[in-house]
């Protein structure tokens, strides 16, 4: 959970959080030669690095103790290149412990932190409009090019149905840009009556920016949210909440957090504090459980080591989640997080609200949401049954889902929530009557109320 501001190495290490894998490597890291003595002095120098600055010095000791005894056996005598170099390596340094935010990568253009510098001491709360921190990697143009195209990992920004934000992020970036960017995002969300924050493929990113966008949804309290050890400085910090932010601060209204494996390191930090102030639902599945902060550290021919410096804990109970991982409240697959929390959403809008159309309209929605993140397979028989013209209206089977469609208006799939009733865009609803020796009936309930209905007049249109 690297708190210090996002570097150019960092967003690299974030993505290996991600994928449990090696580094991607450069194309002219990928074919670079090794020979024994770059081998074994970058082996030295990590295992240096490790017992130096681990977070757990005995823990550091051991994986360094492996790191030897593994190039001693000969293990990485057949790899030939730097990146099949980087990839046991990173193996290598995961297998002690499981610590995510160890990794190898072979980057000799990436900035990379110093011993002593912002990278290795304990990060310290500091405000969004900031000066540059001396001891910062320059972020150089052309990465600020990359993270601009990449829309400072905010991919989604959009009103749902039901007056619901839902702002989907793919990492916490830093810099004026990137608070400014997602301060846009927030603005077009601020007049929703809910939030959900998908992270379900977030591996990590700025601590800074987790709090700055969790501050937002806490009140005008600075709270602590987190504790921050640092072995190798022998030094500790305790991080608190904003108590003003940019924009609109939105304390009481109802948050949910979509999370999966895939949510790591700074997104745990976002989903592990709101979660703890009783601020957010989560709904997925657990989170990577990649807890340390960590920094990058030249390892020498071009490697960089990230390398967990901090320990990262819940102030008042001392609870961690490096290897645990953060344990949503309701569990459901990633693939259907996203519906499971918009329909509670919707009722958490409808409980507060007295206006019955209102209602009305927000459990029929929620109510369509839940069957289709949990589908009701209606039997291929009578969906066959269904198929017709009913006047102006069509039913046409496409695998086993039933397609309405209206004169000249484009399909739309049904959402199946019984053997007979079926959802229509969220809140129509559609019901087949089979009567004996009858051709069935089409009942179809509008968002009003009104209900219009028709016999079955003829088969499909080809």
């Amino acid at each position: 959970m690297p708190s210090a501001p996002m570097t150019p190495t960092l967003l690299l290490a974030t993505l290996i959080v991600a994928g449990g894998g090696a580094a991607a490597q450069t194309e002219s890291g990928a074919a670079q030669p090794l020979d024994p003595a770059t081998r074994r002095a970058v082996v030295d120098t990590i295992s240096a690095q490790l017992q130096r600055f681990y977070v757990d010095a005995d823990t550091g000791r051991l994986i360094a103790a492996r790191l030897r005894d593994r190039l001693a056996a000969g293990a990485y005598d057949r790899i030939g290149t730097t990146s099949g170099f980087a990839d046991a390596l990173t193996s290598d340094l995961r297998k002690v412990n499981g610590d995510l935010h160890l990794s190898v990568q072979y980057a000799p253009d990436a900035p990379t932190d110093r011993p002593g510098s912002r990278g290795l001491t304990t990060p310290k709360p500091r405000p969004a409009d900031a000066p540059p921190d001396p001891d910062e990697p320059e972020l150089t143009p052309a990465l600020l090019a990359e993270w601009r195209q990449a829309n400072f990992g905010l991919e989604r920004a959009e009103r749902l149905e039901g007056n619901v934000g839902y702002l989907r992020v793919r990492g916490f970036y830093d810099g004026p840009e990137a608070f400014a960017a997602t301060g846009a995002g927030l603005a077009l969300l601020e007049r929703t009556d809910a939030m959900i924050f998908d992270l379900r493929e977030m591996p990590g990113g700025s601590g800074d920016m987790s709090n700055w966008l969790l501050s937002h949804f806490t009140d005008a309290d600075s709270v602590a949210t987190l504790a921050i050890t640092n072995r190798s400085a022998a030094d500790s910090v305790v991080r608190y909440t904003m108590a003003k932010v940019p924009g609109a601060k939105r304390p009481d209204v109802p948050l949910f957090i979509l999370t999966s494996r895939g949510t790591a390191s700074a997104g745990e930090d976002f989903t592990f504090v709101l979660h703890n102030l009783h601020r957010a639902t989560l709904v997925g599945e657990r989170t990577a459980g990649a807890g340390h902060n960590n920094a990058f550290l030249a390892a020498g021919h071009g490697f960089v080591l990230s390398l967990s410096y901090t320990r990262v804990m819940d102030p008042k109970t001392g609870k961690e989640w490096e290897r645990v991982g953060v344990e949503p409240d309701v569990v459901v697959a990633p693939e259907r997080a996203l519906d499971t929390a918009h329909a509670l959403a919707l009722r958490a809008i409808a409980a507060k609200t007295t206006d019955a159309a209102r209602q009305r309209e927000l459990a029929l929605t929620a109510e369509a949401l839940e069957a289709r993140a949990h589908p009701h397979r209606v039997p291929q028989k009578l969906l066959l049954q269904y198929a017709g013209t009913y006047g102006e209206r069509t039913l046409t089977l496409r695998g086993d889902t039933l397609m309405f469609r209206r004169l000249q208006y484009p399909q739309h799939a049904l959402i199946p929530l019984n053997d007979s009733t079926f959802a229509l865009e969220t809140v129509e609803r559609i019901t087949i009557e089979r009567g004996r020796g009858k051709a069935p009936l089409l009942r179809l309930v509008r968002e009003n109320g009104d209900t219009l209905q028709a016999h079955r007049t003829g088969p499909p249109p080809r």
